[in-house]
């Protein structure tokens, strides 16, 4: 089979088309993320539009149809689906591209926080002393709040505590302080 007849006859033009013209607008997207322009391809950076506005955008349209396109041209060629069944099966292929990209959004999205912890999230955690806590004073305790190790002002309930005591935190204070205890 020729390359004409592989690409351009009986309905394939459909899938390929759609396919190439998909394929480059990729192509020239990831070249201005490269470059540095943006070409006004929905770049916002804020985080205001809801999941599904994010994989509806441009480049989940470019994407869908690349899926669309290039599984519907390998189905309707490779596995002899009439053009009907390729066509759903670029839409299953689309989705998955969708889905795909779904996973890509959410995965940066988890990736960004503010680090702010709340010391209410402490309270019941046991650490360590990292600074000695005076009788009457504050001193500094090391726990584990949200998967991430925090550093916080500490009191007592006027024991001492050593460095490299075992703790656990039992109230937060309105300052950020937490009361502790020796674990």
């Amino acid at each position: 089979m020729s390359m004409q007849e592989l690409l351009f006859d009986d309905g394939a033009i459909w899938f390929f088309g759609i396919a190439v013209i998909a394929s480059l607008l990729f192509i020239l997207t990831i070249v201005m993320l490269f470059v540095g322009g943006d070409g006004g391809l929905d770049t916002d950076t804020s985080d205001t539009s809801d999941g599904a506005f994010k994989v509806l955008s441009f480049q989940g349209i470019v994407g869908f149809s690349m899926g669309w396109g290039w599984g519907g041209l390998a189905a309707y060629r490779n596995l002899d689906f009439t053009w009907s069944g390729s066509a759903l099966f670029g839409l299953a292929i689309g989705a998955v591209f969708l889905w795909m990209l779904w996973l890509g959004f959410k995965a940066m999205h988890d990736l960004t926080g503010d680090g702010n912890v709340d010391p209410q999230d402490a309270i019941g955690v046991e650490g360590t002393v990292t600074v000695a806590i005076p009788t009457n004073g504050r001193g500094r305790i090391s726990v584990v709040v949200r998967d991430r190790q925090r550093e916080f002002r500490a009191v007592t309930d006027g024991t001492a505590v050593a460095s490299r005591t075992p703790i656990r935190v039992v109230a937060s204070r309105s300052d950020g302080t937490l009361e502790v205890e020796p674990a």
